[in-house]
């Protein structure tokens, strides 16, 4: 079967939940004329995957592995994942990265409540690529505990790594600590010489995104105040 992730043409063929329900709104029915990603993992690999972890059901263990794969084929593209939720206002992403447990789905889910218009792109991992030398945020299956994604792009207008303060506030970032947050933040390919990809999109994310440290204290006031700094027209 033939899925269309962050404009990638993907064969595959998911056996278990959670994957085979959260992908099935990326599903093409027309046979595509370029496929840009194979994965062929099937019950012998996740068998074997399941013995190593047995905590972790079959569809688990589906889920991560094939998520691994389309975030190696993606780097081949210049593209990435970040663990981030993002959201969408006013026709342009956001995206709130932190360790898990900080609060990122909670930042968001505020931005939602007091900006009526305002929906979540991907909840745990977005995926990024440029297409003519724009930045775009993606929907992808691969979504979390939450399972809020949506099947579509939108442009970046910037990315914050966020932590916990009692006070709201914004601080600047450089480029070398944006660069050491982010590799924090996304996969390590199974692939090592694919770092190479990895360093050289980071560059070009760095040279045309706007990055933050926002400290919040998950009131309707820190979503404004992120709202504030990071809006494309300030």
């Amino acid at each position: 079967m033939y899925y269309k992730i962050a404009d990638l043409i993907v064969d595959m063929n998911p056996q278990y939940a959670p994957l085979i329900n959260q992908i099935a709104p990326y599903k093409i029915d027309d046979v595509p004329e370029v496929v840009h990603c194979v994965i062929s993992q099937g019950n012998k690999t996740i068998t074997e995957q399941n013995k190593k972890y047995p905590r972790l059901s079959r569809g688990e263990v589906e889920y991560l592995l094939y998520g691994a794969y389309f975030y190696d084929a993606l780097l081949k593209y210049q593209g990435i994942l970040l663990h981030s939720s993002c959201v969408i206002y006013q026709g342009v992403a956001y995206l709130f990265s932190a360790n898990s447990g900080v609060g990122k789905s909670t930042h968001t889910s505020i931005w939602c409540r007091i900006f009526p218009e305002a929906f979540i792109l991907n909840d745990d991992k977005p995926a990024l690529r440029f297409d003519e030398d724009r930045l775009y945020a993606y929907g992808t299956p691969f979504s979390g505990k939450t399972n809020q994604n949506v099947n579509a792009r939108y442009p970046v207008a910037g990315i914050a790594f966020i932590h916990r303060s009692d006070i709201n506030k914004s601080e600047p970032i450089s480029t070398k600590q944006a660069l050491v947050r982010f590799m924090q933040q996304t996969l390590k390919p199974h692939d090592e010489s694919r770092f190479d990809l990895i360093v050289q999109t980071l560059e070009c994310i760095l040279k045309t995104t706007r990055f933050y440290s926002l400290g919040v204290n998950m009131s309707d006031e820190a979503a404004l105040m992120a709202y504030d700094t990071m809006r494309q027209d300030r």
